[in-house]
């Protein structure tokens, strides 16, 4: 499946949880953790519980992003999902994860909600976010774990856990974000899951949403977090290929078609290439193309 947009709903907001069942993106998430202040997380599990039915939205990925492990928060999320709403989601964005020994935790916190609402154990998928130095750390360990399917990062809470004396993103930031991105990217590839970007808070900009998308997709990411709708349509622009690389892409491979190596437009052409023409294939088909 493809997840190249993945948008923010506060879980909190009535009328955003309304326009969200229209939205065409590809992921769809309702947040209990940051864009919901303490004091509102009770109403807005309430209002989860009402609101989040699968079929009303047209979304084809739903999700739900509880509170960080050492919160005393977490322990309602998960109620909330064993009350019902774990039958209506196909992921958890678990935040703030350390070590796999949080993954294992919620893994079983999970298995206990599946059970409750009676669907088979392993069904509610976990994203992970590593916000953490530890987390970075420990990233290979939490791409590893079996119910884990994608790594996103948060730079925001990164930077402030690593020190950074401002969020202002000047070259030394820059530095660090991308060294954890690389490390995100590697070991989100070595265990065959997905990796995604955080989100670019500046949405009345889609000048700096559009630099950062390609920045990212450049690097070889899926997909990127998005915390307004106005920038669903750039980052599918972003993320998809047009129609003229993927048919320059098929016919790459048809020229190809297992030599070793040939030349096409005065350019030498081996496998490495194939693989890459190979990624740009599958991500046309996931999009809509047809071969």
């Amino acid at each position: 499946m493809l997840r190249r947009s993945l948008l923010s709903v506060p879980g909190d907001k009535e009328a955003m949880i309304a326009k969200a069942q229209s939205l065409v993106v590809d992921s769809l998430f309702f947040d209990l953790e940051d864009s919901v202040a303490p004091q509102s997380k009770a109403a807005a599990r309430n209002l989860l519980a009402q609101s989040v039915k699968r079929d009303a939205f047209s979304s084809p990925f739903i999700s739900v992003r509880v509170n960080a492990r050492n919160t005393s928060y977490v322990g309602d999320d998960l109620a909330l999902l064993s009350g019902g709403l774990g039958r209506e989601i196909d992921s958890i964005i678990f935040p703030k994860i350390n070590s796999v020994d949080d993954c294992n935790w919620m893994d079983a916190e999970l298995a206990s909600v599946e059970k409750a609402v009676g669907i088979a154990v392993g069904t509610i998928a976990l994203d992970a976010q590593i916000e953490t130095a530890q987390g970075l750390q420990n990233v290979n360990h939490i791409a590893a774990h079996p119910r884990v399917i994608s790594l996103s990062f948060g730079p925001l809470d990164f930077l402030a856990d690593v020190g950074a004396p401002t969020l202002h993103i000047n070259e030394s930031i820059q530095v660090i974000i991308n060294h954890a991105l690389a490390q995100i990217l590697i070991a989100a590839r070595a265990n065959g899951i997905e990796a995604l970007d955080g989100p670019t808070v500046d949405y009345k900009n889609p000048e700096t949403f559009e630099r950062s998308a390609l920045a990212i997709y450049g690097m070889g990411f899926d997909g990127k977090w998005l915390i307004h709708p106005s920038q669903i349509e750039l980052c599918h622009k972003v993320f998809t290929p047009t129609l003229e690389e993927f048919k320059s892409a098929i016919a790459l491979l048809k020229d190809y078609e297992g030599q070793g190596v040939i030349v096409r437009d005065q350019v030498m052409v081996d496998a490495a290439s194939i693989r890459m023409a190979q990624v740009v294939m599958s991500r046309g088909v996931a999009a809509g193309f047809t071969l």
